[in-house]
């Protein structure tokens, strides 16, 4: 009997292992957020790490702070999530998926921190091997494979270029430390071959068009806990890059490259907007939905507006939360009923009423309803492209804006109404307690930041008038 009861204190405490240390770290941040001083532009609680006689510095800034605060705050809530799957596929393999999570918290903890460039690339690099395991073994389709290969040879592909930029970048200066870089100056042939590589490298990750195709492939065979963190933080490292290493370390090429962004964010816009469209896997339509969200972000980042750059990183932040309550809605209707497929689902507003109302709220955030976090980010990011004097980009926002808006309605009046399709699925049962509490916690962080967008920009300030162009106060 005591051999019994230590086993099952045992079980409890590997079960619940990852997620009570990952409640640690998110409140540890809970604590930096408060310490954090707003009012200083420079890196704060730099910590020095040495290793092989070279030291690694790491440390945190206004614009870093919002993307560990993401990644410590959703990454608990998919260890959460992960309990509802060991009865389905076992506790070994859940157990697999906790240490891949866990894992991948310090390594986004780490490459949003780094504070030498050579440092961000490793973690850059590092992060890609346990999404290629959770999504190369997360189903039974052999498509799986596929996926995870696409992922993870686009991404390196792309990175292999941009090691070799930053090799020459320390034979140039002799150093990778981001704060001594920021006073070099570079020729203008070198300057514009090292933003190139950086460029490319950062827009797969986002992911920008025509480097797009590895994300739909990637979150439909992903776990709910892996497309979370995709969607959620992992494209974010693309537009981390822009904002940390492309645009304040070589601004002329930024400039100078400009109009090309813009010409393809554009067409990311228009075109995954349309594609959407015609999708049948609910998974898809979110997957092709967040590509069109991250490039209206780097429209935003590409006005050179004190604005449009705002509203750039609130929209990140908020995109983050709402695909991730998405992805997690339609992981709940999977892990009930075994397909993402449109045509199989109808009327769940008579038989999973709670479901109905956690779905519209985040799609109506989805579309930038006001008063959502969406909206803010958005909005901004419009009134930064017209006094920036974007308008061709401003119309492609506009229609991206107004497609976004005729997909997710469609989508829910496709799931939620008209009658059930019992010839397909004959029992439902609706989001129990726990399901409910994670989708409320989301929530209420999507009505704060629409309701109170201050708590972001109220830090942001500092940070964007130090970094970029001095045009928060003109």
């Amino acid at each position: 009997m005591v051999l019994n009861q230590q086993k099952n204190i045992f079980s409890y405490n590997s079960k619940y292992f990852y997620f009570d240390i990952s409640l640690i770290i998110f409140f540890i941040f809970n604590i930096v957020w408060v310490l954090f001083d707003s009012f200083e532009p420079s890196f704060q609680f730099i910590q020095y790490i040495n290793l092989f006689e070279y030291s690694f510095l790491f440390g945190i800034d206004g614009i870093s702070i919002f993307f560990i605060y993401l990644s410590t705050f959703l990454i608990p809530l998919c260890l959460l999530f992960s309990f509802y799957n060991m009865k389905q596929k076992g506790v070994s393999e859940v157990k697999m998926y906790q240490s891949f999570l866990f894992l991948t918290l310090f390594l986004l903890i780490f490459v949003f921190s780094a504070l030498d460039i050579l440092v961000f690339y490793i973690m850059f690099e590092i992060i890609l091997i346990p999404f290629f395991v959770l999504i190369g073994v997360s189903s039974y389709r052999k498509r799986r494979i596929h996926a995870s290969y696409l992922f993870f040879f686009y991404t390196l592909v792309g990175s292999f270029l941009m090691l070799i930029s930053i090799f020459s970048l320390y034979s140039f200066t002799g150093t990778s430390n981001i704060e001594v870089l920021l006073n070099n100056q570079y020729s203008f042939y070198r300057e514009n071959i090292v933003w190139l590589t950086f460029f490319i490298s950062f827009a797969i990750k986002i992911p920008m068009f025509p480097a797009h195709i590895w994300l739909p492939e990637a979150h439909v065979e992903a776990p709910t806990e892996g497309s979370v963190l995709l969607a959620g933080v992992l494209l974010k490292l693309g537009s981390y890059g822009f904002l940390r290493f492309l645009m304040p370390l070589f601004p002329n090429s930024t400039y100078y490259y400009s109009p090309l962004v813009i010409l393809i964010a554009c067409l990311g816009i228009f075109y995954t907007s349309f594609v959407t469209l015609k999708q049948i896997d609910i998974k898809r339509i979110i997957a092709y939905s967040s590509v069109s969200h991250m490039n209206v972000c780097i429209l935003g980042l590409f006005t050179f507006h004190s604005l449009g750059i705002a509203g750039s990183i609130h929209l990140m932040i908020a995109h983050g939360l709402v695909s991730g309550g998405l992805f997690f809605l339609v992981g709940m209707l999977y892990n009930r009923h075994h397909t993402k497929l449109l045509k199989y689902y109808s009327g769940l507003v008579y038989t999973m009423p709670l479901f109905s109302f956690f779905f519209f709220i985040f799609i109506i955030s989805n579309i930038s309803f006001p008063l959502t976090s969406n909206f803010i980010g958005e909005f901004l990011i419009i009134v930064g492209l017209f006094l920036s004097f974007n308008y061709y980009a401003l119309f492609f926002t506009l229609v991206g804006v107004f497609i976004c808006t005729v997909y997710s309605l469609w989508l829910y009046n496709k799931l939620v109404f008209m009658i059930p399709k019992y010839q397909y699925i004959k029992y439902y049962n609706d989001l129990s307690f726990l399901e409910c509490s994670l989708l409320f916690i989301i929530l209420f962080f999507v009505l704060w930041l629409g309701i109170y967008p201050y708590s972001i920009f109220s830090i942001l300030d500092t940070s964007i008038n130090y970094y970029y162009f001095d045009l928060l106060y003109k």
